[in-house]
């Protein structure tokens, strides 16, 4: 696991470099790669001054980045003319690869503030010829002032690799690649593959099965050498990927599965569409669709793959800002979409359970009980759910009808019987399922539970209280069951969660046997969920 105190000033840095991405391009001088260490395999390459001052850009929280860069580590982000971010394999067997940052400002920075912030947690001290301020807790960060213009920010054992290379002038193949960065990008990251190669592979092998489809992907690895990606805002958002491979017939591999991930990804929009905006007689809806469904094949179709000799060429976006905002705007739109639709299927779910509840006690007032768990025969034999017998006691005359017409001394797929599932109350719907005649509102039934027994249970039986026991949940979609059919949830004590908190992000709703519904948390602990499943166990235990 990650240090804690090393990934949040990680995450900090990381956080000040990825928002400097900016919107003109201008000339720039030459990168200062004399810090990168042998081990690194990656690196970011930003301008911060030119972005954080861009009238383009002038509806970031410049402020909040100012007052955070000062606060955090005694500098002015907007004064930082370059920035060259680097991620090396150094500690990646402790769960901490190395990090570190080289930033040149424009003008002289204050020494004395740098010190003052991260000094406290750092003591002075020599490697490679060279004086540096150790980090004096583990994952801090230590810091070089080689001079008035140039800080350099890193993990311990980084920093170590970044003086070692400055002192020996080492070139690699990560190096040659920052050479040929065109810095009047707004944002360049570039990774030598080759060097990380055997850790993918051995992460892939480490895998469950992917599906089929995702298969002619593992090969993937074996053709790459080193992946450029590219973001240029000038004149509107450009974002490219360029990746070198192993030979021409490499990167036609690649483009070739590049075509296929453009496919797979219309497929997977389609479905995602599909199920946020379910067929239905809304108009609004079926439109909404359609322009989300139009706009997101849009995005897709302007993906332009190309092959030079052993160079694949992948443009993501390649617009006007307004296409850029609406590509973004659609991705977040379709989670809040998604959320909405969540949250109004779970209040008209809520309100089910609630008319449920509701049947439940008018059954208390009419015959002095809870209902059974099922209809029996003279036998002894469950012919029908509760859930039929629950249809006198439900508002409106819908219920009541298709009770009228069960022959209630048949089963319930009786030839007669049979014909009445697809008459099922909407009140037994579930609207996360379309699952016709079938039902996800199960009582629980089982030893200890309110559905014990072949009698309904008295209000003064239930000593736990009414209002921490459980009678009627909303289980999984795959524990659903024809309405009429006398099947629920059976409660197990060694798995009471068994069955439950799979259909909603979160957990699941239950009724409770004083009417009220509650959602309950997939968090839950087990014993308190028990205690809550049964009627008289004597546990102390509400819903949280």
């Amino acid at each position: 696991m990650f240090n804690s105190r090393a990934s949040v000033r990680a995450a900090t840095i990381a956080a000040m470099l990825l928002s400097m991405t900016s919107a003109a391009a201008q000339a720039a001088e030459p990168l200062d790669l004399s810090y990168i260490s042998s081990d690194a395999v990656a690196a970011v390459v930003l301008a911060p001054r030119r972005v954080l001052t861009s009238p383009d850009l002038e509806m970031l929280p410049i402020e909040v980045l100012v007052a955070a860069g000062k606060e955090y580590f005694g500098i002015d982000p907007t004064e930082i003319e370059q920035a060259i971010g680097i991620l090396s394999l150094t500690g990646i067997a402790q769960g901490e690869p190395g990090v570190g940052a080289i930033l040149r400002f424009a003008k002289p920075y204050d020494r004395d503030a740098v010190v003052a912030r991260l000094g406290q947690a750092a003591r002075e001290t020599t490697y490679a010829g060279k004086k540096y301020w150790q980090a004096t807790m583990p994952g801090g960060i230590s810091f070089h002032m080689p001079g008035d213009r140039t800080l350099v920010l890193a993990t311990d054992a980084q920093m170590r690799n970044m003086l070692f290379a400055e002192a020996e002038k080492v070139d690699t193949q990560l190096i040659k690649l920052l050479k040929q960065v065109d810095t009047s990008k707004s944002a360049v990251a570039v990774l030598d593959f080759a060097k990380v190669r055997p850790l993918v592979m051995l992460g892939l092998q480490n895998l469950p099965p992917l599906p089929e489809p995702f298969q002619p992907f593992l090969k993937v690895p074996e053709l790459v050498k080193w992946i450029e990606v590219s973001l240029d805002l000038q004149g509107g958002m450009r974002l490219e990927v360029t990746i070198s491979a192993n030979d021409a017939a490499a990167a036609a591999e690649l483009k070739k599965l590049a075509e296929q991930a453009k496919q797979m990804a219309r497929q997977f929009a389609d479905t995602q569409l599909a199920d946020a905006f379910p067929t239905g007689d809304d108009a609004t809806q079926k439109a909404m669709a359609q322009y989300m469904r139009r706009i997101v094949n849009k995005l897709i179709d302007a993906v332009d793959v190309r092959v030079t000799e052993d160079r694949l060429n992948v443009v993501l976006l390649n617009g006007a800002p307004s296409v850029a905002t609406t590509g973004i705007a659609v991705g977040l739109l379709l989670p809040a979409v998604q959320a909405a639709r969540e949250a109004a299927r779970r209040a008209q779910s809520s309100n089910n359970l609630k008319q449920v509840g509701l049947a439940m006690h008018n059954s208390v007032a009419t015959d002095g009980r809870f209902p059974p768990r099922a209809i029996f025969g003279k036998d002894g034999k469950a012919l029908l759910s509760w859930r039929v017998a629950m249809l006198p006691y439900m508002e409106g005359e819908e219920g009541q009808a298709v009770y009228k017409e069960f022959h209630l001394d048949e089963p319930w797929d009786s030839e007669h019987n049979k014909k009445l599932i697809e008459r099922m109350p909407a009140v037994y719907a579930n609207p996360n399922l379309n699952l016709p005649g079938k039902t996800n509102l199960l009582a629980v039934v089982g030893e200890g539970t309110i559905f014990s027994g072949e009698k309904g249970r008295r209000v003064q039986e239930i000593t736990d209280g009414l209002s921490n026991t459980i009678m009627v949940v909303e289980a999984d979609a795959d524990r659903a069951v024809v309405w009429t059919q006398p099947e629920d949830l059976k409660y197990d004590a060694k798995r009471p969660m068994a069955g439950l908190g799979g259909l909603r992000p979160g957990g699941f709703q239950a009724l409770l046997a004083d009417g009220s519904v509650r959602m309950i948390a997939q968090s839950i602990d087990a014993d308190v969920l028990r205690a809550l499943m049964t009627y008289a166990g004597g546990e102390p235990a509400a819903v949280p």
